[in-house]
């Protein structure tokens, strides 16, 4: 019969185990798979200091390996009995392997096993993500490319303000993301650190060799303090949910500008109809519900940091069943973003830019300031310039197409600009290979026989 790793054979009343298991059994199918890579270095650490027997530690990386194996298969079962993927896991490895199974808890709470499964969670995530913000970042530069030199109003306050291009709006949303490539590095350098050897906060009276574990997961870092490790769940969680936020806020505002954009009013872009859904109404709507949904789904995002933060911002030191309802937000967040980032360089690749109208909305009034600066540089102080400027407005006297051939100062600083972009999307690129490799290796070197 299956027991929970605290059974002591003790009556349990079933409505307050149901509150308290919660939707763990689902959730945590996501962590199983990272679940039973740290177990393996536990088992590999434990046969170090003799408390696992050479026989003992292949049985269980065999078992472990099928674990690994049933997870991405998506087949490993969590029964809500267990109520969780560790103690799901550690019966699988006492039905298969026998007392080498309850071995391997020695040295382990529940407590720092999660906070293991969940370090090896979000640096998995953030390497994923990041990968998908490089490609998100190439679909831009593509239609940067293609459209790039496409001349196209520039607004403030909604209102007319000066020459821009296709090029400045998409580069815009590079350098946004090649920014938030950057903050997922430093990210991940922060969140990769060895929790395993806290135990429930405390340590243990055992020998565990915390830095082995650290050195076979290819972790940075061991956090030192039993104490600060416990503390620091949920910590780490944040911080990803920050940079999720971020990215949330890059999408939305990309969304937003493509909404107004493709607009009847504007027409500068054009959704495919395949993208656009009809009203139950009205026969000649094509709504750009993606793009809102978008929208929308940045909010959520932004929720589950606000969620998490509530959770952990009124503890104490110490574990409290509280951190139980760290885990659902980032997994939330995870699912949301990387559908989000799919949908957008699918959006990003695919609209339409209507020339003609960007061209006719190229009126005179935009190139105000650009005659303001030809004084500047005949000698004229600025204050003076721009009330000259503002008489020649006043009476119809600016030559637009003059004026335009001076957009070859930020067409010019534009191209520098987005070979700069390329050169740091290829060195942040092959930092976040470099990451994904060396965490594989480590997987690979567990397993090894």
């Amino acid at each position: 019969m299956s027991k929970r790793l605290w059974d002591k054979g003790e009556e349990l009343d079933q409505l307050i185990h149901q509150f308290t298991v919660g939707n763990d059994p689902a959730i945590d199918r996501a962590l199983v798979y990272h679940d039973a890579v740290g177990s393996a270095a536990h088992a590999r650490m434990l046969r170090s200091i003799d408390l696992l027997t050479e026989q003992e530690l292949r049985s269980l990386l065999e078992a472990l390996r099928d674990v690994c194996r049933l997870s991405e298969e998506n087949r490993f079962d969590i029964p809500p009995a267990l109520e969780d993927c560790h103690t799901a896991i550690e019966e699988f490895l006492v039905r298969r392997v026998g007392d080498a199974g309850k071995k391997i808890h020695a040295g382990r709470s529940r407590n720092d096993q999660v906070l293991l499964a969940m370090r090896l969670y979000l640096r998995s995530q953030t390497v994923s993500t990041m990968q998908s913000l490089v490609e998100l970042c190439q679909a831009l530069l593509c239609r940067l490319d293609e459209a790039g030199n496409v001349p196209m109003p520039g607004y403030t306050h909604f209102q007319p303000a000066m020459p821009s291009s296709v090029g400045l709006w998409l580069h815009a949303f590079v350098e946004a993301l090649l920014e938030l490539t950057g903050d997922g590095l430093a990210l991940l350098e922060r969140i990769n650190a060895n929790p395993l050897g806290a135990a429930s906060g405390f340590g243990v009276p055992l020998p565990l060799d915390r830095s082995m574990v650290t050195d076979l997961l290819a972790f940075s870092r061991t956090q030192r303090s039993p104490i600060d490790t416990q503390n620091s769940r949920g910590r780490h969680e944040l911080k990803f949910l920050r940079w999720g936020a971020d990215i949330a806020g890059v999408i939305e505002k990309f969304a937003w500008d493509l909404i107004l954009y493709t607009s009847q009013e504007f027409g500068f872009f054009t959704l495919p109809q395949a993208f656009t859904t009809g009203s139950s109404i009205m026969p000649q709507k094509h709504n750009p519900d993606v793009l809102e949904l978008l929208r929308a789904r940045a909010a959520k995002v932004r929720a589950a940091e606000s969620e998490l933060l509530l959770v952990c911002a009124k503890l104490p030191s110490n574990y409290h069943r509280d951190f139980q309802y760290t885990k659902e937000p980032v997994m939330r967040t995870v699912k949301n973003l990387d559908e989000m980032l799919i949908v957008l360089q699918r959006v990003v690749s695919s609209f339409g830019v209507n020339e003609e109208k960007l061209r006719i909305s190229m009126t005179a009034e935009l190139y105000a300031t650009y005659d303001a600066c030809r004084e500047v540089r005949n000698g004229i102080p600025f204050r003076e310039a721009y009330r000259l400027t503002a008489e020649r407005i006043k009476n119809g006297q600016l030559d637009q197409a003059d004026l335009a051939k001076d957009f070859s100062f930020i067409s010019g600083t534009l191209a520098a600009e987005t070979m700069e972009a390329r050169e740091e999307l290829l060195s942040s690129a092959a930092a976040i290979e470099q990451w994904a490799a060396r965490f594989a290796q480590a997987e690979v070197d567990l397993f090894a026989e």
